[in-house]
This record gives structure tokens, C-alpha cells and sequence, in this order.
């Protein structure tokens, strides 16, 4: 039996954030997983993706390019592309590696976990006993219970990055940001691409402008999309069976119909710790969980599955489990909340899909006539035309917020950009929304020429009807 200050179940993102805080906090810390350290964001998800979809997007403007005079571009190695792809996960999960943990001062222990009391876990029947804990223990793919799909070979976010042959024809169950963003890709490498999303539209999370400009772009590249009809049955081929009785065939199939809680088999349940209807760990504002001294971060317990936000929860979580009258029913002590009201996010697309806060119509629902709305046109910009990405537009929102005396002024309460560096845009509204600033601070700041930074101070600027172009309006129902 070993004996820490901290246990923390789970190496990814999370997991790590919340170790290394607490190590640098002086404390004693004993990270396990079964599975390498890093994670699905390391090993699986965010770096192997985001790499792919470097390499997917320069092909695609090499190929652009020819209009410019370029030598026409040859076949792409798909083998070297799935190589760089790897060689890139090795650099990074160095960073994160068995031995610069130890370097640390981290415990690692290999194996698989289950909780046998709120401070103890066994180990392949090695105990660890800690005063805290933290559960971090993420997500995984989520496979739709549909006629036939097991019995049919499918790839999903751990698989795909397994493939040496580039496919031929890639079926892609799903159009949130993972399928979106890997039909893209594929598409960009030459693969046919076809896209089934039960919804009426593709990233139905995002506003109907952007899933607009998105199926544009990638039906304009040979992305065939079929919207409003979920897959029924699957059969050999693969193919798909659609409720509205048509069918798709292809030679690989990618199921990218979401994730979920990776929070069974550990025996969570048994000493008490409460799980949600989607099997999430069940928190509060401060992350404990239903067990006094066990506290839960990142994918296990939102629906927000970002690494950024993982690893802000981890450090959150390892600071809270140690803070004055943390284990006290009731009591707050030194604690902190965590504020998911300002969480920005991406779909690494080109063009990408950045937003923070919210969106037209939750501003409308949230402030009626008092929201304001502006709107600029990538076609607008001078530099999405000297970079002739002009797909796209940058949207400011702005609304109500109380201030002294109950005045109110406009303050940025939300932020769409599709457009490239959508996410970067994304990130300067999320800094507005944080410090709470006021729109007309945007407006006021001088951005360099030409960048795409510039549009958000002329987004800003047209609420105040300066600038040239479509104006402010009021936020109205989306359509």
C-alpha cells in the first residue's frame, strides 16, 4: 500500500493539469491510467486531427494554386501523411512522457482502476490510499446502438489514425465538429467523402449561418452531404440504410456520432459517487462530487469535452480539493467556481468556426430588442480577398449587462467567426467577454492593416454606425 495527498485517475489532459498543479503545490501525487499518459487529445484526438488537417489544408491550396501558375500538384502519399501525423503525436507525448513525469516528482501507476473507498483505488491489486481525489478519467466514441453496425467493420477516432491505404470512398456517420472536420480532410486528400447527419443541417451546435458556409465549402470540394435522414441499419459493404429509404455504399465507414463519459467498470457508483442519466460524473460548482474528498474534472463530467477546458478544470480541481474546508458539508472555504459561461471553442475547418458566448438567437431570447448584432462579410475584408479565402463572415454581439446604479451599457456577449483564424478571433472575445468589456472598446482599438483581427474592430465599430456597409441590427429569431 502507497500513501499520497493526492490520487488522481486518469492521465489525459485533465489528469495531468491536476497532478502537475498539485505537485507544484507541494503535494504528493499518484496519476494512474491504463493507458499511455496524454490521453485522446495527445494520442488520438486533438493533436493527431489538428496535424491531419494541417497537412489536408496546404494540399488543398497547393492544388488551388494552380490557378496562379503553380506546377500542377501530383498524388499525395498518403503513408508519409499518416507518418507525419504519428511523428508529431511522438514529439508532443514527450512532453508528457512515463519519464518526464517521474522527472516531476508524479507517481505514475499503470494498470486499470477501481475505487474501493472515497480516499483508496486498487490497482491490479496494488493499493493506493489518498487524502484527495480527482476524477478525471474523460470520454470515449459513442456507438449508436443501430441494426447491423456490429457486425460491420467501422473506424472511429482511435482507429482512423491507424490507416497506412488512404480510403477510397469514406462513409462519415455524423456531422458535428469531428465528422465535419475529418470528411474535410479526407476530401482534401482525394478520398470520395460522403456525410450522413440525422439533423436537418450539419454542426447544429453552431449557428444556421455557418453550417450554411460549411456545407457550401465542402460540397464545393465533393463532399456529398445527406441531411435529415439518421442511419437505420448498416450492411456489408459498408453501407447505409436511411430512414427516408435510400442507401450509401462505401469501402470505409467512420462512426463520429459523438462521445461519452468514460465512467464505468471503476465502481464509481458503489462508494457513492453520483452519475448523471448520460453517465457523467455529477458535480458541483466547485467540482465535488457527491463524495466528500473526491472531486471530478474535464470530459467525465460536461458536455464542454475540450482539452482547454479539462485542463482548466484539473487545476481547478487540485487546487479546490486542498483548500480550506473543502471536505466540509456545505462549506466553500477558499474555494473557487468554475465559470463555463466564457469558454471559447473551434471546428478546425477551412474555413475554421470559432465562437464564444453566445449566439443570435440565445442573445434575442436572453435581451430581445436590446441585443445588437453586426455583421461582416469575409467578401468585405481586404485580407480574406488578398488571401481569396472569402467564405464566411465575422459576427459581434453585443447586449445588456448591469453596471453601477443598475446603468446598462453594451458589453461583447458573444462572437461567431467563420473565417481562417476563426479560432484566434474567437480567443480576442473571449478576452472581451472575461474582462466584461464594452463594445465600444473594440471599436476603439487600433488593428493593424490588412489582418483579420481588423474585422472585429469594424464589427464593433458598425454598432455605433461607423464604417461602411451592413449595419447593426437588433438580434432577431434565426431562421
Amino acid at each position: 500500500m502507497s500513501q499520497h495527498d493526492l490520487l488522481v485517475l486518469g492521465a489525459g489532459a485533465t489528469g495531468l493539469a491536476a497532478a502537475r498543479a498539485a505537485r507544484k503545490a507541494g503535494r504528493s501525487v499518484a496519476l494512474v491510467d491504463k493507458a499511455e499518459p496524454g490521453g485522446d487529445c495527445t494520442h488520438f484526438g486533438c493533436v493527431p486531427s489538428k496535424t491531419l488537417l494541417d497537412v489536408t489544408h496546404r494540399v488543398a491550396g497547393a492544388r488551388e494554386a494552380q490557378q496562379w501558375g503553380l506546377a500542377p500538384v501530383g498524388d499525395v502519399d498518403f503513408a508519409a501523411v499518416m507518418r507525419h501525423v504519428h511523428d508529431v503525436i511522438d514529439r508532443i507525448s514527450a512532453d508528457e512522457s512515463p519519464e518526464q513525469l517521474r522527472s516531476e516528482g508524479i507517481d505514475l501507476v499503470r494498470g486499470w482502476a477501481r475505487l474501493t473507498g472515497p480516499d483508496a483505488l486498487e490497482v491490479d491489486e496494488q493499493v493506493l490510499r489518498g487524502s484527495r481525489m480527482v476524477l478525471a478519467t474523460g470520454a470515449h466514441a459513442s456507438i449508436p446502438p443501430i441494426d447491423g453496425l456490429d457486425s460491420v467493420p467501422y473506424l472511429d477516432n482511435k482507429t482512423l489514425f491507424d490507416l497506412t491505404e488512404q480510403p477510397e470512398h469514406l462513409l462519415v456517420m455524423g456531422g458535428g465538429a469531428i465528422g465535419v472536420e475529418l470528411a474535410q480532410a479526407f476530401s482534401q486528400l482525394g478520398t470520395r467523402v460522403t456525410l450522413v447527419e440525422a439533423a436537418d443541417r450539419i454542426l447544429t451546435k453552431e449557428e444556421p449561418e455557418a453550417a450554411a458556409v460549411l456545407t457550401t465549402v465542402l460540397e464545393r470540394s465533393g463532399v456529398e452531404i445527406r441531411t435529415g435522414a439518421g442511419v437505420e441499419r448498416v450492411s456489408s459493404g459498408p453501407t447505409l440504410h436511411l430512414s427516408d429509404g435510400s442507401s450509401v455504399t462505401g469501402t470505409h465507414l467512420l462512426v463520429a456520432v459523438g462521445r461519452k463519459p468514460a465512467t464505468s467498470g471503476m465502481d464509481l457508483e458503489r462508494v457513492g459517487v453520483e452519475l448523471g442519466k448520460q453517465g457523467q460524473v455529477v458535480t458541483d460548482a466547485y467540482l465535488r462530487t457527491s463524495v466528500e474528498g473526491v472531486f471530478a474534472a474535464g470530459d467525465c463530467t460536461t458536455p464542454l469535452q475540450f482539452t482547454h477546458v479539462g485542463d482548466e478544470q484539473g487545476r481547478l480541481a487540485a487546487a479546490n480539493a486542498f483548500a480550506r474546508g473543502s471536505v466540509l458539508p456545505g462549506a466553500v472555504g477558499g474555494m473557487s467556481e468554475f465559470d463555463d459561461s466564457v469558454v471559447p471553442w473551434v471546428t478546425f475547418t477551412d474555413p475554421e468556426v470559432g465562437r464564444v458566448g453566445m449566439t443570435e438567437q440565445q442573445a434575442y431570447d436572453a435581451h430581445g430588442e436590446r441585443a445588437r448584432v453586426a455583421v461582416v462579410r469575409l467578401d468585405e475584408m481586404d485580407r480574406t480577398r488578398t488571401s481569396s479565402h472569402t467564405d464566411g463572415y465575422l459576427k459581434l454581439i453585443a447586449g445588456p449587462r448591469p453596471v453601477a446604479r443598475h446603468q446598462l451599457l453594451d458589453r461583447v456577449i458573444g462572437v461567431t467567426a467563420v473565417m481562417p483564424a476563426g479560432g484566434e478571433i474567437a480567443a480576442m472575445g473571449a478576452l472581451a467577454m472575461q474582462t466584461n468589456m464594452l463594445a465600444a472598446r473594440l471599436a476603439q482599438t487600433t488593428a493593424p492593416y490588412p489582418t483579420y483581427a481588423l474585422g472585429l474592430r469594424v464589427a464593433a465599430a458598425r454598432l455605433f454606425g461607423e464604417f461602411a456597409g451592413e449595419s447593426w441590427r437588433p438580434a432577431r429569431p434565426e431562421s
